[in-house]
């Protein structure tokens, strides 16, 4: 089974990462002066704050890869919908389809192309140390990481912030964009240790949307294998 496309890093953050959510019902304000940029700890504070006040939210995405090794990138898009606590569902319409899905307990990734399905407990892929934890509702961005200046500094409509690991290097660099007027994540992006990066984009972004959880349900196709990962406490079924 080929690694899957997402997230970061891990899925990594995949990161595995951050995400988005929410321009609706929101109008936007006037643009101000790029040098107006709010300090690391306060774009995180009011990024964490609107993502507390968010039950669910769904999305278009574009994720962009680019191995530095290699010198080439790789491009995906799809949907996304995510509700708290732990629900998620990626779904990669291009170039190939694929899914991650996690009903908060157990992860899913199924590639049709490959015949098989990667299945693992939740909380060994998402803890509250990866930086996407904060949208499923089981972790604080303050607790394991460091708010830092973004070199992208900030702009008349986006504000960018830098996340440090207290206790990891194996994260490697983490960054967010946010809408400056709603504090929804637009844009997530990953620098692993070997210096590849991926990179996330929402748009058409719907927040507090009504999400059934049969949404995050799988169940796998006939004929495909079931891959567990080795040493895997698998929650009751």
């Amino acid at each position: 089974m080929r690694a899957p496309r997402f997230l970061v890093v891990g899925l990594t953050v995949a990161l595995l990462l951050a995400f988005a959510a929410a321009h609706a019902a929101t109008v936007a304000a006037p643009a101000k002066p790029a040098s107006d940029c709010p300090d690391p700890a306060t774009i995180v504070k009011k990024l964490q704050a609107r993502y507390d006040e968010t039950r669910a939210f769904k999305a278009q995405f574009v994720q962009e890869m680019k191995v530095a090794s290699l010198g080439v990138s790789d491009r995906a898009e799809g949907t996304v919908v995510f509700k708290k606590p732990g629900k998620m569902r990626w779904d990669f319409q291009t170039p190939k389809a694929q899914q991650i899905i996690s009903d908060g307990a157990i992860l899913w990734i199924s590639q049709p192309e490959d015949r098989q399905v990667l299945k693992a407990p939740f909380k060994a892929a998402f803890v509250s140390t990866t930086p996407v934890s904060f949208l499923l509702g089981v972790g604080r961005i303050t607790d394991e990481f460091r708010p830092e200046t973004d070199p992208r500094g900030c702009t008349g409509t986006h504000l960018y912030v830098r996340l440090a690991s207290k206790k990891s290097e194996d994260i490697g660099a983490v960054s967010f964009g946010v809408d400056r007027a709603t504090y929804d994540i637009v844009e997530a992006a990953v620098t692993d240790p070997l210096g590849n990066v991926t990179t996330l984009g929402f748009s058409q972004i719907e927040r507090n949307v009504d999400v059934p959880d049969a949404t995050f349900e799988f169940v796998v196709p006939t004929g495909v294998d079931v891959i567990t990962p080795p040493a895997a406490a698998m929650p009751p079924s």
